[in-house]
């Protein structure tokens, strides 16, 4: 219970941040739409159960059928070949031992005007083959050598069965039968009724492919039919059932698309798929749709159209009451002047107006006084303050560098006079950039100086990273006269060797590029170093266009706010700073100046 009370609490204090507004949408939301989506998805998912289970149900009769059709065609042939072995005609034309082949011909010309002959193999249209391990016989009609085919598929797994009788689908490559059918569905059986006989017999009886899959176009079912042997399509109601071509094989990814029955044929697995039909839900929806946009506009339009007449009713009266807040150039406060209502807001309105009133009869007494000495005490405060920065100005003004300067000097004389070129040079490189640093009698600097910063920057670069860094600055001639402010592009350079190219272990450039167009001043700053993460760029990117003074004063890295804050208020806010980066190839910033921000 005291759990529910403090959750009842937390939920209060929440809702007491929320404006009116949004309680009332809230409200809305609650109590209007919450409950019809809910009542909606109860109807939708009824309808959406139903049309499941009709289609179910009609994709186990389709199987049903379906199984039905196979098992007939397969039990015709069984049939058949039942009469045969139990032929002893048969059996005994097939174990004879013939002199000639005259001697075989005369056989079998007396065993196909035998009645019974005719009658074990019925009337069916299916083709029947005979095979004997007997080479007296001849190739010929119904029957045949064994010899001949014992490479192939069909024979083969009789072998492995382990049974008289086994169903096969293969691809018939021997052309035993039809040169042109390739697709095979057969029954076959072995011929030792008699256990003794001294020949091998196998019947092999082949459906007639192209009635089963007649009869499975013939019975118009909704849904698409599969009836496979593994993966195998063996027969299909889609029309694809080319017997010319092998068989093809089914889609397992759209299994779930399917009922599944399964069945064993004479030692064959096999299954049926069905294709569930589409449901037809949006044909339900269409022929409902007058009564669906009645009832969404009763259940939500409706609610809707009294929710804002009754958010209007609070918000409209205390946004005049909060813009009575506020003080005129006087310094009173202002009252309500109309107030419509008899509710709570009116009241409070009224109440407001007898604060005003009571609260502009102090301000007229005491405040005005007041103010009057605050503002003599803020004059003189603003003097004071005036002094003391002038008087650090003025201290600031007195620190001489020229110290630095003069060692800098004597390191590099005494470095000459032990012939150490490399070291004198860095040293007034270094002495060079230095001066640059602590001279801050002016901020501006012409794009010619800055480059040649640029180039003293670099070459001490070089002597520390050597082989590692090569640079190429370039710039136009026109350019050199215009303004910007000191060590702003050193800045970036500096950027370009610290993040770009001190973690590289091979070699890199950095471009430096300075050119203008019709309207613009371009400062480019390349580098080919390690690049940077996507994450990191667009962050350098924000921050870059969004510097300001309050960005200097956080800790860590502020060298490139710092230079665009002052190229921003150099030019009036008109300069663009675009950075391309990707890792392992390197960076690129751009610097876009207006011609006319600079003039």
């Amino acid at each position: 219970m005291k759990i529910i009370v403090r959750l009842c609490k937390k939920i209060e204090e929440k809702m007491d941040t929320y404006s009116i507004q949004k309680k009332l949408i809230l409200l809305y939301v609650c109590c209007v739409i919450l409950p019809v989506a809910l009542t909606d998805s109860v109807v939708v998912g009824m309808i959406f159960s139903e049309e499941h289970n009709a289609r179910k149900q009609v994709t186990e009769n389709i199987a049903s059928a379906a199984e039905y059709s196979i098992d007939k065609a397969v039990e015709e042939a069984l049939t058949i070949s039942k009469n045969i072995y139990m032929n002893k005609y048969i059996n005994n034309f097939l174990n004879t031992d013939y002199d000639s082949h005259l001697a075989f011909y005369e056989a079998y010309q007396e065993l196909m005007q035998d009645s019974l002959f005719d009658s074990s193999l019925g009337n069916s249209s299916v083709e029947i083959t005979m095979y004997a391990d007997n080479d007296t016989i001849v190739n010929g009609g119904k029957f045949k050598k064994l010899g001949r085919v014992k490479q192939t598929e069909w024979y083969q797994k009789l072998q492995d069965s382990g049974n008289n009788f086994v169903f096969c689908a293969y691809m018939d490559e021997t052309h035993d039968t039809s040169p042109t059918d390739l697709r095979k569905v057969s029954i076959i059986r072995k011929l030792n009724r008699y256990m003794l006989d001294p020949h091998e017999k196998v019947l092999k009886i082949d459906l007639d492919y192209n009635a089963v899959n007649t009869g499975l176009l013939r019975a118009n079912y909704e849904s698409e039919v599969y009836i496979c042997s593994g993966d195998k399509i063996i027969f299909s109601n889609t029309g694809r059932n080319n017997i010319k071509e092998s068989f093809e094989r089914f889609d397992k990814g759209t299994m779930h698309k399917c009922y599944v029955q399964e069945k064993e044929l004479y030692g064959q697995p096999m299954k049926i798929y069905v294709r569930y039909p589409e449901i037809q839900i949006s044909k339900i929806l269409w022929n409902n749709a007058i009564q669906m946009i009645l009832l969404v506009l009763i259940n939500i339009f409706l609610p809707w159209v009294f929710m804002q007449f009754l958010n209007r009713s609070f918000t409209v009266r205390l946004h005049l009451l909060e813009d009575t807040f506020s003080q005129d150039h006087t310094g009173k406060l202002k009252v309500v002047e109309t107030i419509s209502g008899t509710d709570e807001i009116s009241q409070l309105m009224q109440h407001y107006n007898s604060m005003a009133n009571r609260m502009n009869h102090l301000i007229e007494t005491v405040y005005e006084s007041r103010l009057k000495q605050q503002e003599s005490e803020i004059a003189r405060q603003d003097a004071d303050i005036a002094r003391q920065k002038a008087e650090l100005l003025a201290l600031h003004s007195q620190i001489n560098p020229h110290f630095l300067f003069n060692v800098l000097e004597n390191i590099r004389m005494r470095s000459i006079l032990k012939h150490e070129d490399e070291t004198a040079e860095m040293i007034e490189q270094l002495s060079l950039m230095e001066r640059q640093y602590v001279d801050w009698g002016t901020d501006i600097v012409s794009l010619g100086a800055e480059i040649g910063f640029v180039e003293s920057y670099l070459k001490l670069q070089k002597y520390r990273f050597g082989d590692r860094l090569r640079y190429s600055i370039e710039m136009e001639d026109d350019c050199r006269e215009y303004q910007i402010p000191k060590l702003s592009l050193v800045t970036f350079t500096e950027n370009s060797c610290v993040h770009g190219i001190e973690g590289k272990a091979s070699q890199s450039w950095i471009f430096v590029r300075v050119y203008k167009d019709k309207n613009n001043l371009h400062l480019e700053v390349e580098d080919t170093g390690e690049g940077m993460p996507e994450e990191y760029l667009n962050y350098l990117q924000e921050r870059m266009e969004e510097a300001n003074i309050e960005m200097l004063k956080e800790k860590g890295r502020v060298g490139v706010i710092n230079a665009c804050v002052r190229l921003k208020m150099y030019t009036g806010h008109h300069v663009k700073f675009h950075i391309e980066s990707e890792r392992g190839v390197g960076t690129e910033v751009s610097v876009v100046i207006p011609l006319n921000a600079i003039s």
